[in-house]
């Protein structure tokens, strides 16, 4: 029988037990020590590997257990609360997707068994010292020769490139006469299998995060490898690299939800347990509001991050918006909520002590590269940018359909097929075309006990304004091409010349864009997901933000505060993860499960 993402969470949550026990291998205090060594976790990463996390990445039809994205956002989510270097480590399994994209019949059969065998630790061979995220200006070469290719350069900083067994790189194939988008291709390659030449790694980096990371490199000198290493064809390189970040874009929303979680527990839990004042800390009330309102942030993030993984099976030719808007705005609401919690806790935030507060400080560090992976924010909402036009063009001549498949977290989903994601979704977004069909929805919800007729209508107020605002936002995208076209131009060095005014309005979308995921997951399981919930309130409040991930002292009304502190607080006592629905986490004191029994919970 199937499993839900809930019920599969729970069971790698039950697999690896309660962080707080110092014993198991993913443990706070074990995370903390092994963090100020830079050493690599390795026990935190066998016993994930024990559990099949591998399996997740591997499509049903290939053997294995690949079959809703959502699975992979939770088990991520569940992972990166504990120790994101374990997460972060362990997630480059996310890579072999470019097989599926790239990959012929025969190199999928074959890398699938690899995988769900454990043979595979890969890595992702793009960056190149001298060009960042400038990949098309990369000078790693691949030489044919006779059946096989010559590779030699040096890819750095990436994470496990030491201790990889597989590495997806890009390689120059092309000559001066091929077109720039066409030289480089796409490579797998099995260091195992190298036939000569030499293959050695780049020295770590130290970091300010990750410390436990193998963040380093790899070097290629003449190494010789077959044909069959190629994904795709020749010169197809940059486009499977596009494809493929597009879904890992998408997937990074895990860590964030994982590491938010972490620094709002460990927070909340600490000032709950502090008396100032004669009282408990959490309820002086500037504490009690910043806790609502990071709590408020969390449910937005997860909406946002859930509309996104059932795109993935609903959508994936219109990826190429998507991802960016989910990435940057669900790190963007756990990055706010980290400097705001940083405030609450005062001095504590400045003492590098053992206690849940370093457990804060690392989950603060670590988290913060969310941003920075698989494309920083600069780079994804330049790719907004530039597609924005696109979107403008195509607003408003979506035709009508059901929405229920992408919002009702209930409803079915189609098989994910990662070779559907294209590098350019002609301007399509199902989110924003969904918000027609979601405002005539809320138009004819009855009043209920919790969500009365003055609420319905505060709402409704809101929602059409979500409408005036996405339209006049895309209409700001065309005055900004005007307005750039019409300045004289200025001499630049530089190739990008995107105007900082429509990465404005690219931002600015971004946090329009959660804002309509969670208005669509509220209308839609309303029936189900308890009073709390059902009642909207925490709505409300979200879509009073003008920015959804920035909120300032004052905001929240005085009830509304407390009834989501509350909310926040009877999840944590009854050991639950922050979340719209219920999702329990390993039991107090639960002891890791053997790793030498196989995993049968999922």
């Amino acid at each position: 029988m199937e499993l839900s993402s809930t019920a599969v969470a729970e069971a790698l949550e039950d697999w690896l037990g309660d962080p707080a026990v110092e014993s198991n291998s993913l443990s706070f205090a074990g995370a903390l020590e092994l963090d100020e060594r830079d050493e690599l976790p390795v026990a935190g990463i066998d016993q994930v590997r024990a559990f099949g996390f591998n399996r997740y990445f591997v499509p049903e039809r290939l053997g294995g257990d690949l079959r809703a994205t959502e699975d992979i956002l939770m088990l991520t989510r569940v992972i990166a609360r504990r120790d994101m270097n374990v997460a972060v480590s362990e997630s480059t399994q996310v890579w072999m997707m470019l097989a599926w994209i790239g990959g012929d019949a025969e190199q999928q059969a074959k890398y699938a068994a690899t995988v769900l065998h454990g043979g595979v630790i890969p890595c992702l061979a793009y960056s190149e010292p001298g060009h960042g995220a400038d990949l098309a200006a990369n000078r790693f070469t691949a030489t044919p020769d006779g059946g096989q290719y010559v590779l030699s350069g040096e890819k750095w900083p990436i994470n496990r490139g030491r201790t990889s067994t597989h590495v997806v790189l890009l390689g120059t194939t092309g000559d001066e006469e091929t077109p720039a988008k066409r030289q480089q291709s796409m490579f797998l390659v099995d260091r195992s299998q190298v036939i000569s030449g030499e293959v050695t790694g780049v020295p770590r980096v130290p970091t300010y995060g990750l410390r436990g990371c193998d963040i380093s490199g790899v070097a290629f000198d003449g190494a010789r490898v077959d044909a069959s290493a190629r994904l795709g064809s020749e010169g197809e390189g940059l486009e499977l690299a596009l494809r493929g970040l597009l879904i890992t874009r998408t997937f990074c929303t895990g860590l964030s939800l994982g590491t938010g979680d972490t620094m709002l527990r460990t927070v909340a839990g600490f000032l709950s347990d502090r008396v100032l004042y004669d009282g408990p800390a959490n309820e002086i009330p500037y504490v009690t509001e910043s806790l609502a309102n990071a709590y408020l942030s969390l449910l937005v993030a997860e909406c946002e991050s859930l509309v996104a993984m059932r795109g993935l099976h609903l959508y994936t030719e219109q990826f190429s918006i998507w991802a960016n808007l989910a990435k940057v705005q669900v790190a963007r609401l756990v990055d706010f909520n980290s400097k705001v919690l940083s405030r609450t806790l005062g001095a504590r935030y400045f003492m590098r002590s053992a206690e849940h507060v370093g457990t804060f400080q690392k989950m603060l560090r670590d988290g913060a590269v969310v941003s920075v992976f698989d494309g920083s924010e600069p780079v994804c909402l330049d790719s907004l940018a530039l597609q924005l036009p696109a979107l403008a063009k195509a607003h408003g001549q979506d035709a009508d359909e059901d929405w229920r498949p992408l919002y009702d977290l209930r409803a079915d989903l189609p098989p994910f097929e990662p070779d559907r994601v294209s590098v350019f979704g002609r301007g399509r977004d199902a989110t924003f075309a969904s918000l027609p069909a979601l405002i005539s929805r809320l138009a004819g919800l009855s009043p209920s006990t919790g969500c009365d007729e003055d609420r319905l209508a505060v709402l409704r107020g809101q929602t059409e304004e979500l409408r005036q605002e996405l339209d006049a936002l895309l209409a700001r995208v065309q005055e900004v091409r005007r307005w750039a076209a019409a300045r004289p131009a200025r001499a630049s060095a530089s190739a990008k010349s995107t105007p900082p005014r429509l990465i404005r309005v690219a931002e600015e979308l971004s946090a329009l864009h959660a804002k309509v995921a969670a208005l669509g997951i509220w209308l839609f399981n309303r029936d189900h997901l308890g009073e709390f919930f059902a009642d909207g309130e925490w709505l409300q409040a979200a879509l009073a933000r003008r920015q959804v991930h920035q909120y300032e002292v004052g905001d929240l009304d005085p009830a509304t505060a407390w009834r989501l502190f509350s909310r926040m607080n009877s999840q944590h006592a009854d050991n639950e993860f922050f979340s719209v629905r219920r999702m329990r986490m390993a039991e107090p004191g639960a002891r890791a499960a053997a790793k030498d029994h196989a995993s049968t919970a999922a």
